[in-house]
């Protein structure tokens, strides 16, 4: 068949080619997935219906935990079943039977892939297995005996009969496929010829008529839309010579059209000249605004800054109290034990000295303690790297008396790791926020058997600090406010909101770090990032 060389042609040849490729490949996702999907069905059926036999033989077994009779049926059961390749036994105790048809174990563990398929309901899937080193179709039984949960049963089935269905259905639908290509290539060519056809002889007609032939007219009458574009196509023509003679009157008055428009252009662009200097003009004003808010932000920043270092200061003399507390009351007692001692005449030396001595010891307590808290206050100029572990137990040092006061318990469970980069007692400052954060809500909250959590760990990246309290977590509309300046939960004489905003600033604008929050199971848990380089 020789196919014409014309554009509409094969424009119509390709629309056709397109719809019958986009509605051949719809048609191949289609049958192909449900083609899998009802060998997977006929796959779960057959592995549901090997479930309930070797749950119902094995049922004494596993109450009784028989492990022999167990391991000895799976095996045999295996070894006459062909499609079943492995059967595992996962217990509540986290104790596992893994039967393959040439061995078995007994582990204390399985791999990640069965393990997250252990749900409250059946689970079926496809999936490499660790074990087989093969895929395989797998699935997974809760296992229950007088309502309660006595573990799970997977079976994991081979997928050589799946395979050769899905290899053969491929096979047919190619064939189809090909013969079905060249019968709807040749209805294409055909269908696409015969629309092409009077479409192409209008336009050599209307490239003659172009080189200035105005005798020529269409022949073609059919009652069809091609027929009525020829009718309008002769009439076209017919017009084209009343036209052709408006077209000089209309010449004649195209020079003063022009000059008019020529005098609207230079109006217009005087507009524009105005509009522009209006707009430099709204652009300097902008500047000036937008510096101003510069410094207005600048100077709200200093002031959240300022705020924050007196929230600290509250909070560190409170610490203070906590800690002078017991040294202030032993020093008191001695001291009155000494006088009365004299002046009941019943002074001993060596009682004395041995008060005097809990006394000095008491005193340089009471100045280490003051050493300690005024070095927290002072500003680093320049990023170091530090210890994680060693400013989380300064941290934890400064506010102990406090918590202890309050019984809440501090559970460490710190990794040595890598040291990070950055400032160290801004840091800190961030992890007593946080901390005096968590001690406010267990006090609140009145939660019994109070306590906080506090984890060190690492990645390739970062070295991380998570902070988890028991107080129940944080509500869910408003733990996206939690970061907010001046947004808190408390009384007004009771925090400034500016806290969490604070070590959030300090962990992400000065330290390139981050910090998040998310509720567990227990409360809030805060997590610091801070890179090690």
């Amino acid at each position: 068949m020789n196919l014409p060389r014309n554009t509409i042609f094969l424009k119509i040849f390709k629309y056709f080619f397109i719809l019958f490729l986009f509605v051949s490949a719809s048609f191949a996702v289609y049958s192909v997935s449900t083609q899998k999907q009802m060998l997977l069905n006929s796959l779960e059926i057959e592995v549901k219906n090997i479930n309930k036999l070797v749950v119902f033989v094995l049922s004494d077994a596993l109450i009784l935990n028989d492990s022999s009779r167990i391991v000895d049926f799976l095996t045999e059961y295996i070894k006459n079943n062909e499609k079943l390749e492995n059967v595992i036994i996962s217990k509540m105790d986290k104790s596992y039977f893994i039967i393959k048809n040439d061995s078995w174990t007994y582990d204390n563990k399985i791999p990640q892939e069965f393990t997250a398929l252990e749900k409250d309901t059946e689970t079926s899937i496809l999936l490499k297995s660790s074990i087989l080193n093969e895929e395989v179709f797998h699935y997974v039984y809760p296992i229950y005996f007088s309502g309660v949960q006595w573990g799970w049963i997977h079976l994991s089935m081979n997928l050589d009969e799946y395979n050769n269905r899905l290899t053969t259905f491929y096979l047919g639908f190619i064939t189809f496929f090909c013969i079905l290509f060249v019968v709807f290539l040749f209805i294409s060519l055909f269908i696409s010829k015969s629309i092409s056809k009077p479409i192409i002889a209008l336009n050599n007609m209307a490239n003659k008529i172009s080189k200035g032939d105005l005798k020529l007219r269409s022949n073609y009458k059919e009652d069809d839309e091609v027929g009525e574009l020829s009718q309008t196509f002769n009439n076209m023509i017919s017009a084209i010579d009343e036209t052709q003679t408006q077209l000089k009157l209309s010449h004649e008055k195209l020079e003063d059209r022009v000059s008019q428009r020529t005098k609207d252009l230079d109006n217009t662009n005087k507009l524009l000249e105005i509009k522009t200097t209006e707009l430099e003009e709204l652009n300097k004003s902008l500047d000036k605004k937008v510096k101003q808010e510069i410094e207005k932000r600048i100077q709200q920043e200093s002031i959240l800054v300022q705020q924050s270092r007196l929230a600290a200061t509250g909070e560190m003399i409170g610490n203070i109290a906590h800690q002078w507390r017991q040294p202030l009351s032993l020093i008191t007692t001695c001291a009155s034990g000494i006088k009365l001692e004299k002046e009941f005449g019943i002074s001993i030396e060596q009682n004395e000295i041995a008060k005097l001595n809990t006394i000095i010891q008491s005193s340089n307590y009471l100045s280490k303690t003051i050493d300690d808290f005024r070095n927290f206050f002072k500003p680093n100029k320049e990023k170091s790297y530090f210890s994680i572990e060693e400013m989380t137990d300064q941290s934890i040092t400064l506010v102990s008396a406090s918590f202890a006061f309050h019984y809440i318990k501090i559970n460490k469970n710190f990794k040595k790791i890598e040291r990070v980069f950055g400032f160290p007692n801004e840091f800190s400052q961030a992890i007593l926020n946080v901390l005096a954060n968590a001690k406010d809500v267990l006090v609140e909250k009145e939660i019994k058997n109070p306590y906080v959590n506090i984890n060190i760990y690492e990645n390739e990246e970062f070295g991380f600090l998570e902070i988890e309290d028991n107080a129940g977590g944080i509500n869910p509309d408003i733990l996206i406010k939690i970061f907010e300046p001046y947004f808190t939960t408390k009384e007004k004489n009771q925090g400034t909101g500016i806290g969490l905003y604070m070590s959030k600033m300090i962990m992400e604008k000065n330290m390139s770090g981050k910090l998040t929050v998310e509720n567990t199971t227990l409360g809030a848990k805060f997590i610091f990032a801070i890179p090690k380089k």
